[in-house]
């Protein structure tokens, strides 16, 4: 929501201006093309890396959470398996190093044979459209077993 890609100074002038009149505050930052790769990691251990192709401009909000976009969802991703191997093992490191528990789903650029790390979402969608059940299921997880699985790991007592 409110994302624009800008490819020269105007347009981000142009861009700037009209998301000001809506928007307090803005996060410019470089925008890295290539694949969209997703990682979930459930108990510190990496369970699997997805790829989404948009058929919009990018990986939007309604690429995201509407059917009628038709965001290709590509398990396991298309990716050499040493360039798989790679990208879990970034999201596994990325989850312990910020200290998370339970389930985590990590968002990915691969350009010019690079991963680069976008986010590390701690509460990832647990929705029909959500990635991490997808990314479950495909391993043999039930959606019941990893809601039991990250309730099991949400104890106090750890």
């Amino acid at each position: 929501i409110g994302v624009r890609i800008c490819k020269n100074i105007l347009e981000l002038k142009k861009a700037s201006k009209s998301l000001f009149k809506k928007y307090k505050e803005l996060i410019l930052e470089a925008y890295i093309a290539g694949q969209e790769i997703q990682v979930a990691v459930l108990n510190d251990k990496p369970i699997g890396a997805i790829e989404l192709e948009p058929k919009r401009q990018f990986y939007d909000y309604k690429a995201k959470y509407s059917k009628a976009a038709k965001t290709k969802h590509i398990m396991p991703a298309n990716l050499k398996k040493s360039k798989y191997n790679e990208v879990l093992k970034i999201a596994k490191k990325a989850h312990h190093v910020l200290g998370c528990k339970g389930i985590t789903r990590s968002d990915f650029k691969f350009y010019n044979n690079q991963f680069y790390l976008l986010e590390t979402n701690t509460q990832p969608g647990m929705t029909s459209l959500s990635l991490v059940p997808e990314i479950a299921s495909y391993k043999g997880i039930s959606f019941e077993s990893l809601v039991k699985k990250i309730l099991l790991n949400a104890s106090v007592n750890r």
